[in-house]
């Protein structure tokens, strides 16, 4: 996987200014020639090859990076072959130094293996090259108490390039796994969705098959439910395509109350034959839950109606009932339909509706059961804490 990317540039604009006055600071004490000159260039191309860099490693072209930080090693090390073999020059090279220093840490950062390789080794090199250019340690304040100051800043630096990389990792890490949380969830909604209103739809035409001679003024109302339905559908998957779409708030669709939901999905249920009923105890306020409850509580309401659609055509009577147990919410969803006569449609179970509510539930430490009541139908039910 690639690394992060850095995603603007102000950290070009903040090493342009110390840059520019080591610059000044170089041009102070070095000698006024062509050699001084060259140093001073020497020292502008490595600061602007690491800008440069910057701007590659942000535009995700790591191979060029790589080039220009290896361009401003072999700069570097020119620089001090020609010091070496000319004068002893007072100065490493201040602005030169940071250039390569953060060259170094850039490419610790966000390199490639084998570009990073290949180019810390040569940065490395150069950084350790310019003591030979550099005045005695002992002629300077404070770091004349440090032995091996040019080794010891480009460990320094590698190893804070190092460090930020791991960052970069536990970040992208954390991202994949808020998207693939996003992803589940989504994939869990497609299917509550879809599995709803395409059941109640197939089911209707079933009916409808078999009613359209014998009673067809039922069978319209059964074909205009079947057309209702699909519209309702349509505007459901309308919804979730721009969820998906947009990036930002503004743009959300309003999200209906829980108890306006489930009070619209019990009242879509019923039809001729089948009636649902939603009772709701004195206890249960919607308007205290929290969005993860809300949401919990529609889905096992609308999963609980699409099972009976399913596997329960017999069932006459559908209860939804709403009731609190201390500080826990307890959700049930019951049929009258008789065990020998649940599973005769021709539905092939895909296993993911009581998988994706499981984990809802399990998520907000709740419990979730499914099957057969002692008096005969079928009940799931769900108990969840509330806070």
């Amino acid at each position: 996987m690639f690394p992060l990317r850095p995603r603007s540039a102000p950290g070009s604009l903040a090493m342009a200014g110390p840059c520019a006055l080591l610059l000044l600071l170089d041009g102070a004490v070095v000698s006024r020639s062509g050699l001084g000159a060259t140093f001073l260039t020497s020292g502008a191309v490595v600061s602007g090859l690491a800008a440069g860099t910057l701007y590659a490693y942000r535009a995700g072209r790591e191979w060029p990076a790589a080039a220009l930080a290896a361009t401003a090693a072999t700069v570097s090390l020119l620089m001090t072959s020609l010091v070496e073999r000319t004068v002893l020059q007072r100065t490493p090279g201040w602005a030169e130094l940071l250039g390569l220093l953060v060259l170094l840490c850039l490419t610790c950062r966000y390199g490639r293996r084998l570009p990073l390789v290949l180019t810390a080794v040569g940065l490395f090199v150069a950084v350790v090259r310019m003591q030979g250019r550099a005045p005695a340690l002992t002629d300077l304040p404070v770091l004349d108490r440090i032995d091996g100051l040019f080794t010891l800043l480009p460990i320094g630096f590698a190893l804070l390039g190092g460090y930020l990389r791991a960052e970069d990792g536990r970040r992208r890490a954390a991202t994949e796994r808020v998207r693939q949380s996003e992803r589940l969830d989504l994939a869990r909604d497609l299917h509550d969705h879809v599995a709803h209103y395409v059941t109640a739809m197939v089911v209707q035409a079933q009916a409808g098959e078999h009613t359209v001679e014998r009673d067809p003024g039922m069978a319209r109302e059964l074909f205009a439910n079947i057309e209702r339905t699909g519209q309702d559908g349509l505007v459901a998957m309308s919804r979730m395509v721009r969820l998906l779409r947009d990036t930002g708030d503004a743009g959300a669709a309003p999200v209906a109350p829980a108890m306006t939901t489930v009070e619209a999905l019990v009242h879509r249920f019923s039809s001729p034959g089948q009636h649902a009923w939603l009772n709701v105890a004195d206890g249960v306020d919607s308007s205290t839950w929290s969005p993860q409850l809300a949401k919990s509580v529609e889905r096992l309401v609308q999963e609980g109606l699409t099972n009976i659609r399913k596997h329960a055509r017999t069932a006459t009577t559908v209860h939804v009932l709403l009731a609190t147990e201390g500080d826990r919410l307890v959700v049930r969803v019951r049929d009258d339909a008789a065990r020998s006569q649940r599973g005769r449609m021709r539905f092939g179970p895909s296993g993911f509706g009581l998988v994706g509510l499981t984990e809802r539930v399990a998520e907000l430490g709740g419990e979730l059961t499914s099957g057969p009541m002692p008096e005969g139908g079928w009940e799931l039910a769900a108990s969840i804490p509330m806070r």
